[in-house]
């Protein structure tokens, strides 16, 4: 299934919500543009006509961090997808969960033998 997160008051929530309801293979579009200039663009706290722009910028910036983070944990697959000139989607593929005890066995230190 594939969903566009809306970059705005109340993304990382959503956020949150698709990663507890996403199945394998279920893509998150997070941002479309170009990532690393937008994430750099400055709006000063004194440009009034500018505000909604500023808090957007700074919920991408959160929204990026924690989309790359959950990515080093093994939870998303990162990918981007050229659209047009300076123009990505940037996805977050949902990966497979498992859960319990890893397959390799540990033998305790009485069933070693010295070599």
């Amino acid at each position: 299934m594939r969903t566009v997160l809306e970059v705005g008051p109340g993304a990382l929530s959503e956020y949150y919500d698709w990663m507890k309801d996403a199945a394998q293979g279920d893509v998150l579009i997070y941002w479309s543009g170009d990532l690393q200039y937008d994430r750099q663009v400055v709006v000063p706290e004194g440009d009034i006509l500018r505000s909604a722009e500023r808090h957007r910028i700074t919920m991408l910036n959160v929204v990026a961090d924690r989309v790359l983070e959950d990515a080093k944990d093994g939870l998303l697959h990162l990918t981007q997808q050229r659209i047009g000139f300076s123009l990505f989607e940037y996805r977050a593929t949902r990966r497979r969960q498992s859960f319990g005890k890893s397959e390799t066995s540990v033998l305790p230190n009485e069933q070693l033998v010295p070599a």
